[in-house]
């Protein structure tokens, strides 16, 4: 939108749209909220009257000025997932390639994926201490990783996320588990120079917390039967994110239950390297690729 101005045209909405497609009638109506959902035709014009006045307000204005100011050039995104994409297209044969999109709204979406396109909004990625950031009252574990070391996972995260979720991943804590982990291994795989902490959302201090506690972890999963416990109410405490984990130490990081999970395909994959990462979605069976696995963290000497 930069090169747009404040009074964008019947024609530039025109060019947008077939430049586009569905993305931008998504960022119309459901991202930038400058288009109702329900009418699937806006004209060109009235597009056009509406983003002149997007583009106009103040706020939008200077967000849009703090993301042309951070991102003057985008091209070292496009580097780093260049690579990234080349992995996908060999670990996911057949599979479509991703176009990368980047947007700027406010503050609805991260990332939005749809046919065969990847948005990334760059208003998520000012850094922690954003003037705006605070006025969205956000957890502290999502500001510290507003910050733009995080693009390209949460980018693939979220496009892998609209390809290959399924409905068996809500079965169970384990089922969870695997499919986070699944997501965590083709980070691995995708992009070897991601730091294990972003893949896992970790502190360098809880980074180091799980992987000495490894072997407990492990142990409290089997010995509290969470592994096969279908009550969401139960399980989703280890899933989902957050500070911490409740009834673990300070220095315990939320999602457990995924960096077990990653631990568990990592040895899974190592026990079937002939398994491309399209063939490894493909395997839904929890159970199946943690018996497969021979998954048993070894206990810490210290």
């Amino acid at each position: 939108m930069r090169a747009l101005g404040t009074s964008p045209t019947a024609a530039d909405v025109s060019r947008l749209r077939q430049k586009h497609g569905r993305f931008f009638e998504l960022w119309c109506g459901q991202l930038a909220g400058i288009t109702s959902p329900l009418d699937t035709a806006p004209s060109n014009a009235e597009i056009a009257y509406n983003l002149s006045q997007y583009l106009s307000d103040e706020y939008i204005r200077s967000l849009m000025h703090d993301c042309d100011s951070a991102f003057k050039d985008i091209a070292w995104l496009e580097e780093r997932l260049a690579p990234v994409m080349d992995r996908y297209e060999r670990g996911f044969p057949g599979q479509i390639i991703p176009g990368i999109i980047t947007f700027v709204e406010p503050f609805n979406y991260k990332v939005m994926a749809m046919d065969s396109s990847a948005g990334i909004g760059l208003h998520y990625y000012l850094g922690s201490e954003y003037k705006y950031y605070p006025s969205l009252q956000l957890p502290q574990y999502m500001v510290r990783k507003m910050d733009r070391e995080y693009m390209v996972h949460d980018l693939v995260k979220g496009w892998l996320d609209s390809e290959y979720l399924d409905d068996s991943a809500q079965n169970s804590c384990l089922s969870q588990m695997i499919y986070q982990g699944k997501i965590m291994y083709t980070m691995d795989m995708l992009d070897p120079t991601m730091h294990d902490t972003i893949k896992t959302g970790f502190s360098e201090e809880q980074y180091t917390w799980a992987l000495n506690n490894e072997y407990d972890l492990w142990a409290f999963f089997v010995g509290q039967k969470l592994l096969y416990n279908t009550n969401p109410k139960v399980y989703l405490k280890y899933i989902h994110d957050g500070n911490t984990t409740s009834g673990f130490p300070k220095q315990a990081p939320a999602r457990l239950g995924p960096f077990i999970g990653w631990k568990i395909v990592r040895a899974y994959m190592k026990n079937h390297p002939e398994m491309n990462l399209k063939e490894l979605f493909a395997k839904r069976n929890a159970q199946s690729i943690l018996l497969e696995s021979g998954y048993q963290p070894e206990k810490n000497k210290d």
